[in-house]
């Protein structure tokens, strides 16, 4: 093995060496410069620093005590460095034998030189530039997107020499902080999902991953006690995906997204999440609901998924235009509504106001030209009735123009507004106000119009011809 050469190596080891239990040096302080008569090699006093031995790595007080005993020099108090954690593998002795091979040794003063200044004993602790001078990727820097981070460094849940504190101080490349990068971020191969090894776990996803449980490259990288502690209650981040602002989308884009890849949906969503909206009669095999239940459910110290807040489906005037969509069948409205919420309405007993103010004054008009289906929200046996009796519009009362939009000869103009909408006359009428006149036990009035067909009509419905006719009213 090529001994380095007698360049100080010190006490100051940062990046140096990896020890018992993956614990590196801290700086010591320890002067170098002032020593530097005494000690013609670095190994004299870091031993270990190419056998690997722990003990041997750094002098212990015992080697200090030769010299400083009272007598010669006086006492001192030196235990040498403390240990701290680290997730590195490197080991000079590999380093050494490395370099030697590719022909080009490595020295102490290659990695611990006081930046320029090569003199004796003038040390400092190795950097990770250092590693990178080596170890190059096409930015140069050390938390470079291209970095193989295995390189020098063990997964995080391998790594238990480290501290929560220092998990916590690692380093945030600058990859991480493009507007990009939590739809991008998901590993493509081994290799990547090595590098997010490095300063990840399992609980480092399951912050934002709803579907955490069932993704194989999150449960690959293991499980840590510290990296839970640290996020917990660390709220998840849910970006807006550039199509979920398109136009449409809440209306009708999702469910042709969810229908394509209902995974890359849970990774964000739940099942309450889309149920806040899909809340309706929904049967449990239609394409909706089995899409939703492809979702996962929110678990314990899991991902709460997105919270669907104020989710706007319809456009602010769709109350007014809705009659058209649900007849076109364009949306199915029983996936967000239930039948009450239309009954609500559509029975005639909601406070909620659809008429304009001064409506009932004037209804009749829109009733008779059927503007509006008024059965849509109004039972016209009962509901109409009931208004026309306690204002005392009856029958009766219509001959005299109090209703019927007031004209004085409606009795006259009637029947074209029958012809349209018959069941309206009912809210009022009976058939013995229309046999009065319209029979032959009545006036005689003949109520047909002239290209009534009275042969074929005859020969298909006698007995509605027998309603107002007592006798057959083809023979003469």
């Amino acid at each position: 093995m090529r001994v380095y050469k007698t360049v100080a190596i010190g006490a100051a080891i940062a990046i140096g060496a990896i020890l018992a239990g993956g614990q590196q040096p801290a700086p010591s302080g320890f002067p170098h410069a002032r020593h530097a008569k005494l000690f013609p090699t670095c190994t004299g006093c870091h031993a270990g620093v190419l056998s690997g031995d722990a003990e041997t790595m750094i002098p212990g007080p015992a080697v200090c005590a030769q010299c400083h005993n009272g007598t010669d020099q006086k006492r001192v108090s030196w235990t040498g460095p403390a240990l701290r954690g680290n997730n590195l593998k490197f080991a000079h002795a590999d380093h050494a034998v490395k370099s030697a091979e590719m022909g080009a040794p490595a020295t102490c003063v290659s990695c611990h030189a006081e930046q320029a200044d090569t003199s004796w004993m003038h040390v400092r602790p190795a950097s990770g530039s250092f590693c990178v001078a080596c170890h190059a990727n096409q930015e140069g820097v050390h938390l470079a997107s291209d970095a193989v981070c295995t390189t020098c460094h063990t997964p995080l849940v391998q790594s238990m020499a480290l501290t929560k504190q220092q998990i916590a101080a690692f380093p945030k490349p600058a990859s991480h902080a493009r507007a990009d990068f939590l739809s991008t971020h998901a590993p493509k191969t081994s290799a990547a999902l090595a590098q997010c090894a490095t300063c990840h776990a399992r609980e480092s996803c399951q912050r934002c991953h709803a579907n955490a449980g069932s993704i194989a490259a999150i449960n690959q990288l293991g499980s840590d006690a510290r990296v839970k502690e640290l996020t917990r209650g660390v709220a998840a981040a849910y970006p807006t995906p550039d199509t979920h602002k398109a136009d449409g989308w809440a209306s009708g884009g999702h469910g042709s997204a969810a229908a394509a890849s209902i995974q890359q949906c849970a990774n964000c969503h739940t099942q309450p999440a889309c149920k806040s909206c899909h809340a309706g009669g929904t049967p449990s095999g239609t394409k909706a609901q089995r899409l939703i239940a492809a979702l996962p459910n929110p678990v314990k110290d899991g991902a709460p998924g997105v919270t669907l807040v104020n989710a706007r489906v319809h456009p602010p005037d769709f109350l007014a235009q809705h009659k058209t969509t649900a007849a076109s069948g364009r949306m199915d409205c029983t996936q967000c509504h239930q039948e009450r919420e239309c009954s609500s309405c559509h029975e005639g007993s909601s406070s909620r106001r659809y008429h304009p103010r001064d409506f009932v004054a004037r209804h009749a008009p829109a009733a008779y030209a059927q503007d509006q289906e008024c059965s849509s929200c109004h039972r016209t046996e009962t509901f109409c009735r009931s208004c026309h009796l306690q204002s005392n519009i009856t029958a009766k009362g219509a001959r005299t123009g109090a209703a019927h939009t007031g004209q004085p000869n409606w009795l006259l103009q009637h029947s074209q507004a029958a012809r349209i909408n018959l069941t309206g006359c009912t809210s009022c009428h009976q058939q013995r106000d229309c046999l009065r006149c319209h029979s032959s036990t009545g006036l005689h009035v003949n109520p047909h119009g002239s290209n009534f067909d009275a042969q074929g009509m005859y020969s298909r419905y006698k007995q509605m011809c027998a309603t107002c006719h007592v006798t057959d009213p083809l023979k003469k």
